[in-house]
């Protein structure tokens, strides 16, 4: 384990909080989530400390160096590698805990293998917590996704012996997982029973949308408080500047092409297959595009294209092979597939001679989003889009019909429903509900006033219901029950 030199308490008000994740300073929507709450703490006097399996920022530096990307001040970042779910090990326990152990193991080698595991990472997590003189701890998704089974129960053990005051956040479920899972054996049942999330009294549960809230009272008798994912909606637009004037030009985007923006993550849930589905019937309506000016000035040309860029990084985190799925949809539709994900960060950096982007470069060079997902637990992206006051092409997601939608947003509807899949197990929807999507992305690029009515209206609701304003009000009672 590295970490930082402890300063001394800035208030004798204030508190010391952790918060802790597999991965810290990424552009995931939980890495995004933690910076917000920070700066939320940060700003009523409270001091916070990281602790990760990886810090997505400054990765060329050494672990030890104190980060201030999205925060209002210095936050420390303590790294214990053995948090990463992606180790062998993790990987492997959550593999036996949620689909099957493999013949020639049995329950009591998975048994003590989980529980090997969960001393060695409880004793450098209640270091962590001792050295840091940590009065709260916010663990975000350990106790919930269960990608890191032996982390969960290090923990809980961990928060137990030392006695901290417990705010767990839950972004996603282990059964709300798409590819479904099945546990394994009863030590398997008893450690998500126990540990996913633990039933401790007094601890606090907060969860980010109303359906979550639901099934974890259903499930596990535990009773959530609903805090949405918000955004920073009274800060500055994003505009072109010194840093991201070349974006374009970086990757061999002209002025007049069409950038249709994915940028999410790029793992099956995400339906990245449908935006392209959506890309391949604009190709298909390209010449009544040829020679007309775009809402932005620029004409389109008889040599202009419709890209779609994936600004996301890649993550195959059970099949392994959706990226060379979509590549091979791509190619096969005839449209331009853009994966820029290795050049896109959460802040912007110099790495050697090459420059990096952040996320918010991409969408200040995008025309359109699309957010095709067909699970989420809430939504960052989405969020992210109204922010840059682009129009959206969104997949109907269950938590956005439940939670979103009733606000009035105007979006431009793939619908609700998947109709098929393939043998590749990728997602198909009606090509009429494809077919009208399109029609009305063309709309929104050559209409600058439909376009300014829809992407205004939606920046009011999400200001509205969303902002780091609201955050404030939804974390202050807990805030005050700390004293």
């Amino acid at each position: 384990m590295s970490g930082e030199r402890v300063p001394e308490l800035a208030s004798h008000t204030g508190k010391r909080i952790g918060i802790i994740h597999f991965k810290t300073g990424d552009t995931d929507g939980v890495s995004l989530e933690i910076d917000k709450w920070t700066r939320i703490f940060q700003q009523a006097g409270h001091s916070v400390f990281l602790c990760s399996g990886k810090h997505g920022r400054d990765q060329h530096t050494d672990a030890t160096e104190i980060g201030h990307a999205a925060t209002d001040g210095p936050v420390g970042v303590t790294i214990i590698e053995a948090l990463d779910y992606h180790s062998a090990e993790a990987t492997r326990m959550n593999r036996e805990t949620f689909y099957r152990i493999p013949d020639g193991r049995d329950e009591k080698a998975y048994r003590q293998q989980m529980l090997e595991q969960a001393d060695i990472l409880r004793r450098e997590l209640e270091a962590w917590i001792g050295d840091h003189r940590l009065d709260v701890v916010i663990p975000q998704n350990i106790w919930s996704v269960g990608l890191h089974p032996a982390a969960a129960i290090a923990l809980a053990q961990a928060i137990e012996h030392t006695g901290v005051q417990v705010l767990a956040q839950h972004h996603d479920f282990y059964w709300e997982r798409v590819d479904g899972i099945g546990l394994t054996c009863s030590s398997a049942i008893e450690f998500t029973d126990t540990y996913m999330p633990p039933h401790t009294k007094g601890y606090a549960h907060v969860v980010i949308n109303s359906r979550a809230k639901e099934m974890l009272a259903k499930r596990k008798g535990i009773d959530a408080t609903v805090i949405p994912n918000v955004f920073d909606f009274s800060g500055p637009g994003w505009q072109r500047d010194a840093w991201n004037a070349d974006f374009r030009t970086t990757f061999a985007i002209a002025p007049s092409d069409i950038v249709v923006l994915q940028a999410t993550r790029v793992i099956p849930r995400k339906g990245i297959e449908l935006a392209i589905d959506v890309v391949a019937a604009l190709e298909r309506r390209k010449k009544s595009l040829v020679g007309r000016q775009l809402y932005n000035g620029e004409v389109f040309t008889e040599t202009s294209r419709i890209v779609l860029v994936l600004a996301g990084y890649v993550q195959d985190d059970t099949t392994g092979t959706y990226m060379g799925q979509l590549t091979r949809k791509a190619a096969a539709e005839g449209i331009t597939l853009v994966t820029i994900g290795d050049r896109v960060t959460s802040t912007r950096a110099m790495r050697g001679n090459e420059k990096t982007y952040s996320l918010w470069d991409a969408y200040v060079h995008a025309d359109i989003v699309t957010y095709p997902s067909y699970w989420e637990g809430w939504g960052n992206q989405l969020l992210e889009a109204v922010k840059a006051r682009l129009p959206v092409v969104l997949f109907e997601y269950p938590v956005y019909r439940a939670d979103i939608a009733p606000l009035g947003f105007s979006m431009i509807s793939l619908g609700a429903t998947i109709d098929s899949w393939t043998a590749e197990r990728l997602a198909c929807v009606a090509s009429d509900t494809i077919g009208t999507a399109a029609d009305e992305v063309l709309e929104v690029l050559l209409d600058r006033q439909k376009r300014e009515n829809m992407v205004e209206s939606n920046y009011r609701i999400a200001q509205q219901n969303f902002s780091l304003e609201a955050l404030d009000s939804y974390l202050a009672p807990m805030m005050s029950s700390w004293s």
